[in-house]
């Protein structure tokens, strides 16, 4: 008897474990609504500016509708919502994920340019956390691949509605590029290290030969050749120096060269970039 009422509390132990679980299980999944609701739920986030609610609402859409009417289109606004919530990386991923999975799509210049956003964007906000200091002296490597998928993007969709854009950040990214390595060359001319810092210079001269920074680089060629005692490679730079620039601030009123004292960014405490590995 006793062996009975054991078998028969263990059963209702197990039956009532059972029901517990399968009403939780049904608490958990929520009936699929309509395409078109998740679809309107996004946009209603979006514009009330909730891109992370909008991300929910475009993920539920996907997972239920892979397939459907608006299942493009949510992958491309999942784009946007992911760049506006700040998730830079999932943009970028799934940015990547619409090129290759619709190449032919009839808004692929979108998906090329919000790729290059997302990478400019996050370089951006890696470059914000370092309030007060000059974007230029942190690594250059974000900045340089945002650069690179922009013009990506602006080689293969010239006309498109978003080109003039890509070329506005484009040209703000050089500047910054050819700033950094100024800021590079610097450090190592203060450590008398004119070969790396002349190595620097003639990175802007030859890659960034339009920026704002091609003056101060041929000054620190011109510089740098002085250090190393080769005057004819030094008097070459001078007088391309004269011929573009010649109200420089590196020369005289009789068209000497004047060595510039250093910033203060040059000071050997910029080795702390270097041992983490932010410039090399």
């Amino acid at each position: 008897m006793g062996f009975y009422h054991s078998l028969l509390r263990f059963t209702g132990i197990v039956g009532f474990s059972l029901l517990t679980v399968a009403c939780s299980s049904q608490k958990v999944q929520e009936p699929d609504l309509p395409e078109r609701v998740y679809y309107d739920k996004a946009q209603q986030a979006l514009s009330e500016n909730l891109p992370s609610t909008a991300i929910k609402h475009l993920k539920d859409l996907d997972s239920r509708y892979p397939f459907g009417k608006f299942s493009t289109r949510a992958e491309l606004d999942l784009i946007y919502a992911q760049i506006e919530a700040g998730e830079f990386i999932a943009a970028h991923a799934t940015a990547e994920r619409f090129i290759k999975n619709h190449p032919d799509n009839d808004s692929i210049d979108y998906a090329y340019y919000m790729r290059a956003l997302a990478t400019y964007k996050g370089a951006e906000s890696l470059l914000s956390r370092y309030l007060g200091m000059d974007p230029s002296e942190r690594d250059s490597k974000e900045l340089t691949k945002a650069f690179n998928e922009l013009a990506d993007f602006s080689a293969r969709y010239p006309e498109s509605q978003y080109a003039p854009d890509a070329k506005a950040r484009m040209y703000f990214l050089r500047e910054m590029v050819s700033r950094h390595e100024l800021q590079v060359a610097h450090y190592y001319m203060k450590r008398k290290a004119p070969i790396s810092a002349l190595r620097r210079a003639q990175e802007v001269l030859q890659h960034y030969p339009s920026t704002n920074s091609v003056e101060e680089a041929l000054a620190i060629t011109i510089q740098a050749y002085q250090d190393l005692s080769q005057e004819k490679l030094a008097k070459l730079n001078l007088n391309i120096l004269k011929s573009n620039f010649p109200n420089s601030e590196y020369l005289n009123d009789q068209g000497n060269f004047i060595r510039f004292k250093l910033p203060n960014d040059a000071d050997p405490g910029f080795w702390y970039w270097v041992s983490f590995g932010l410039i090399d």
